[in-house]
């Protein structure tokens, strides 16, 4: 008998900071400076070598559209910059996408900052920059990097107390690290994410909660998308991958009834932000039963032993056992008080940011300028090296200009996993064999097309008559009850709503009276089409007939897809608007 493997349907999205430099102290240029449009319609307009543009599919009113690989890009709630991964069978696609999104942001911010180059903005020394980065300083302003996974709904909906405590006690193995501001002045921290978190548990995600209960499964009825809204960007490869694969492990573990209890933990929330605020390593918890333990018997008991029998059971990848043993050989570095070992270094990214603000900044280039109106230097008491060290720590980020992560990852010997060509795969197409192959190749085959996770809907725009006669008796009796401002417009055009029962369905159009002689038009077409369309969308009872006749085509499975299963989706699709166009003639 085969043996199932661990593979899981998951993604990560990212909201990424985008700000402007200028001339302004090297501290106040972090602050919040939204050029996302630009940075979104320079992706639009980009073409590859081969041609392919980076978007693929129309960018709409709220700049959303998806990029060539199969990621959604667009502008989230609070006017953040989003990319998602597409639909990723484990934690190794996952990080080759997540990869992949940070390429596509350093090329949007490459081509949006040749306007600037070129003099077409008119500020000295400006240039849009992008980071990876969740929290501000003041902790007042906080991006969202939230991790899906698919699973069984009725394995586990109803069991998300025994995932709240591993997600509460991960930070100290995924955590991205950085600065924030206390009461007791700047620290810095395992997780600032960890640090701004209001709920544990609840449905919206502005609420900054560990874990949503948003039930939104974007495919069928029987799976249910867990949604981690806790999570971090992270540059470290390793760390991405551990985080994605130990948590869906721990997932399975639920979902297969190996993990069926676990003591709960003392005030989940305060519990978190005491873990993230702890970079000693002595991490000990309070349970609800008034027990103190140490995390890493709690994770070790609860969690990893569960996901040791799972292994045995299962089919495992080369990836799967190398992000298990290389998390149980953390557990042991940090049982053993190893911090700032090597080992712990190159693939832990909090570690890893910690050493490099503290040991590797030396060569830093940083400039400590005059203070300005609005700077953090105003608001919290910081010596020039904390001045540095914040700078340093925010540039760990940056994914343009000064990436200095990449500047120093190489020389400290931080491990990395993909290689180039597993990026550039990542980059240009969508996972394999997947639900966003799919998807891509709707795209291309449906230009006009508005496509969606699991859906794709061809617009129909209405069919539009101007009639010239002029109206009887009757209908201008009628035409001025509804509109009595047309006896102050004797020469005024009136759009409304016409159906006529002959096909299978209603046909709807829309009925233009011009109240006017057929002379006076001429030449004034385009502008009178313009005009019935600006009609249409702003009166309440028309509006809908911009999609009246849409026509959605839905797939919603995750699993199946493959050249011979996507190219028969495709057909079916095609015949279906084949038969619809040849209806609609015949009407």
């Amino acid at each position: 008998m085969e043996k199932e493997d661990l593979n899981r349907w998951q993604g990560i999205e990212h909201e990424f900071r985008v700000g402007i430099s200028s001339e302004s102290p090297e501290l106040y240029r972090y602050a919040r400076f939204y050029h996302v449009d630009e940075v979104i319609h320079a992706l639009e307009n980009y073409e590859f070598f081969d041609g392919e543009r980076a978007v693929c599919t129309r960018i709409c009113r709220r700049n959303d559209g998806f990029l060539r690989n199969g990621s959604r890009i667009y502008i989230c709630t609070g006017g953040h910059l989003e990319i998602a991964t597409p639909e990723c069978r484990n934690a190794f696609e996952v990080l080759k996408y997540d990869k992949a999104s940070e390429i596509y942001m350093q090329i949007g911010v490459e081509e949006a900052n040749k306007k600037y180059r070129i003099g077409e903005r008119k500020i000295k020394n400006a240039h849009i920059q992008c980071w990876k980065a969740n929290v501000e300083l003041d902790k007042r302003y906080s991006r969202g990097t939230h991790e899906s996974y698919i699973i069984e709904r009725k394995r586990f909906v109803g069991k998300e107390h025994l995932f709240i405590p591993f997600l509460v006690l991960r930070k100290i193995f995924f955590g991205a690290g950085g600065f924030i501001a206390e009461r007791e002045g700047i620290i810095y921290v395992i997780s600032p994410k960890a640090m701004v978190a209001r709920r544990v548990f609840t449905e919206s995600p502005s609420q900054w909660p560990i874990l949503s209960s948003r039930d939104e499964p974007l495919t069928t009825k029987d799976k249910y998308r867990v949604h981690v809204t806790s999570g971090e960007g992270l540059r470290c490869e390793v760390t991405r991958l551990l985080n994605n694969a130990i948590t869906s492990y721990v997932l399975d573990a639920i979902e297969s009834g190996k993990i069926r209890h676990v003591d709960d933990i003392w005030n989940p929330l305060q519990t978190f932000k005491e873990i993230s605020s702890n970079i000693s390593g002595e991490w000990r918890i309070k349970l609800r039963n008034g027990r103190k333990v140490s995390a890493l018997d709690y994770i070790e008991s609860h969690y990893l032993e569960p996901i040791e029998s799972l292994f045995e059971e299962r089919e495992v990848s080369y990836w799967d056992k190398y992000a298990l043993d290389t998390f149980k050989r953390l557990c042991e570095k940090f049982r053993q008080g190893l911090i700032e070992d090597k080992y712990v270094i190159r693939r832990v990214e909090w570690v890893l940011k910690w050493y490099v603000v503290m040991h590797e900044i030396e060569e830093f280039e940083y400039k400590c300028s005059p203070r300005s109106k609005f700077d953090y230097r105003n608001m919290y008491i910081m010596s020039e090296r904390l001045e540095k060290q914040i700078a340093a720590s925010f540039d760990f980020t940056n994914l343009c200009d000064y990436d200095l992560y990449e500047r120093v990852a190489d020389r400290i010997g931080v491990e990395r996993i993909l290689t180039d060509e597993d990026i550039g795969e990542a980059l240009l197409f969508p996972p394999k064999n997947s639900r966003a192959e799919l998807r891509m190749r709707l795209a291309k085959e449906f230009k006009g097309a508005a496509v969606n996770w699991n859906k794709i809907t061809m617009k129909r725009e209405p069919k539009v008559q101007i009639e010239l006669t002029r109206p009887g008796t009757e209908e201008y009796a009628m035409l001025f009850e509804r509109y009595p401002e047309l006896a102050r417009m004797p020469n005024a055009m009136v759009v409304f709503l016409r159906e006529e029962h002959g096909g299978r369905e209603p046909s709807r159009q829309v009925l233009v009276r011009l109240l006017t002689n057929e002379e006076d038009i001429t030449g004034w077409e385009e502008e009178i089409i313009r005009e019935i369309r600006s009609r249409i969308s702003r009166n309440p009872y028309l509006d809908y007939l911009l999609y009246a006749n849409n026509r959605t085509y839905r797939f919603d499975e995750l699993d199946g897809w493959n050249e011979e299963t996507i190219r028969r989706k495709v057909e079916e699709i095609k015949e279906s608007e084949q038969n619809d166009e040849a209806l609609m003639r015949s009407d």
